[in-house]
């Protein structure tokens, strides 16, 4: 089965409607295969692995389910909201027993609603139940950050502990939100807008009419009222491409494919915005996709196919499906950095010819390294993409010094560029123009990384992204900082199946 589209989000159809998941509290424990749910009516049955696997059963009277990590969570028809971590065996933990309205599960914690009330959990199934807010209509959790929108169709908010600590993003008739990473996007009525970076950044107006959006990487799509589906990446400023103008009336964004409905009829693209869509399957009424793989209900058969988009489709329910919902396993330990997996956690990335050259070089690098986790992945590409976009020639252009920034991790000064030489075994000193050369670029970022500074790979363990940072030693802002932390939350969530295994540390 191909990796190359591995992950960070999923999603759940329930009732007909898509909600974004993920998460667990260590890699080790997590799924050791791809998950797929499936609900039949009102009991919901998992699988595990190949798409020929087994099902298994897991209850039934299931209003809402989610998978998380190795989590799965389902709130039952009589308000009882329970949840399970491990394997896909019996297990059940009551979270609440019979008043809950609403859930979510996502990178470690559980959030639920009782009516108003908004509650959340960490630290474990039966950790303590914290109250948040009494006044909510909707809410989401995400890393370190929960939102809400108020009764009276405010956003507030919040991130780090449960304690107190809100801030209002907005309290202009806020009719529906979403937090991804370091970015924040919501409606004003039909207005959407976002913003990234901390809390309390500025909101950029990005389009009206909107009916549905959805944030992905560095992607936002917007689906608006006439039908129209628009996406863009990149930053938040104009640049918007039309993918669809034919009645639109749903989609989901994933990594670098796009998939939507036009009436019954699915497509789906992957690669550029302009890429070509290819019609998936008629008769549709509901959809999926995450990693390399496309699930769809229809006239109660759940059809599923993984690899590219072409045809495929195997048959996993015959007759009983009414809902879905995608999981990839975490990556295994060691395993090669694609340019698509690269694309999955940062969208476009210029340069594609360079970045592909250097990656065989780089990937012997980390793999000479020890940066082979999830947690050492996701804080090495971090740096190198804000260090040189991933490309092993980067170099200082504006910079006249002689020992300038170069290569993967721009080694900059003749203290580094000496001991540096010495490791690779070439006088850097002499032609320091050699640090951005693909025979030594991924090297030096190997040395800087696990030999001039010994402690970076116990430092991304304990997600401590705020010593890694301190460490590679650029010059800190707020917006550095920040986009550097939320960097590594990305590629640690794609690495990790979908979530975070801990808080992780910016400052």
């Amino acid at each position: 089965m191909s990796r190359s589209l591995r992950l960070v989000l999923a999603a759940t159809v329930g009732a007909g409607l898509l909600a974004a998941v993920p998460l667990p509290q260590a890699m080790a424990d997590g799924p050791q295969g791809d998950r797929i749910a499936v609900l039949e009516g009102d009991a919901l049955f998992v699988k595990e692995g190949d798409m020929d696997a087994e099902w298994e059963y897991q209850d039934n009277g299931v209003k809402k389910f989610q998978l998380d990590g190795d989590r799965v969570a389902i709130l039952k028809d009589d308000g009882s909201l329970l949840a399970k971590e491990g394997d896909l065996g019996p297990g059940w933990h009551t979270v609440n027993a019979d008043s809950v309205t609403d859930f979510q599960i996502r990178d470690g914690r559980i959030a639920f609603t009782e009516g108003p009330d908004l509650y959340v959990v960490e630290d474990g199934l039966g950790g303590e139940i914290v109250h948040q807010a009494d006044n909510v209509k909707k809410f989401q959790i995400d890393g370190d950050r929960v939102g809400i929108i108020t009764t009276d169709d405010h956003l507030l908010v919040k991130e780090g502990d449960l304690g107190p600590g809100w801030l209002t993003v907005s309290e202009n008739n806020v009719t529906g939100f979403q937090l991804h990473d370091d970015r924040i996007a919501y409606t004003e009525g039909t207005d959407l807008w976002a913003q990234e970076g901390p809390l309390d950044a500025p909101s950029v107006h990005q389009d009206s009419d909107v009916k549905k959006f959805q944030l992905e990487a560095d992607r936002v799509g917007a689906l608006l009222n006439n039908g129209e589906l628009l996406v863009k990446g990149g930053d938040l400023e104009p640049g918007w491409l039309t993918v669809s103008a034919n009645n639109v009336t749903d989609f989901k964004l994933d990594g670098d494919r796009i998939a939507y409905v036009e009436g019954d009829v699915l497509w789906a693209q992957e690669g550029e915005l302009d890429a070509e869509s290819f019609v998936q399957e008629e008769g549709i009424t509901a959809f999926d996709l995450n990693a390399d793989r496309v699930a769809v209900v229809k006239d109660g058969q759940l059809l599923v196919k993984e690899g590219d988009l072409g045809p495929g489709w195997m048959t996993l329910d015959e007759d009983s499906a009414t809902g879905v919902q995608l999981q990839a396993a975490p990556f295994a330990a060691g395993e090669d950095v694609t340019f698509e997996d690269l694309t999955a956690i940062y969208g476009f990335l210029p340069e594609e010819a360079t970045i592909r050259e250097g990656l065989p070089s780089l990937n012997q690098a980390m793999a000479d390294g020890g940066i082979t986790t999830p947690a050492r992945k996701a804080a090495f590409l971090a740096t190198l993409r804000n260090e040189s976009g991933f490309r092993y020639d980067r170099h200082e252009m504006l910079n006249p010094e002689r020992y300038k920034g170069r290569g993967y991790i721009q080694l900059t000064n003749d203290f580094n560029y000496r001991p540096a030489g010495q490791f690779v075994g070439y006088d850097l000193i002499a032609n320091p123009d050699a640090a951005a050369w693909l025979e030594y670029s991924a090297p030096i970022a190997r040395w800087y990384w696990t030999v001039a500074r010994p402690a970076m790979n116990t430092w991304a363990d304990e997600l401590n992204m705020g010593k890694v940072n301190r460490g590679i030693g650029y010059q800190p802002t707020p917006h550095r900082d920040a986009q550097r932390c939320n960097d590594f939350a990305a590629a640690l969530r794609y690495f990790n199946g979908g979530e975070l295994p801990g808080a992780v540390i910016c400052n």
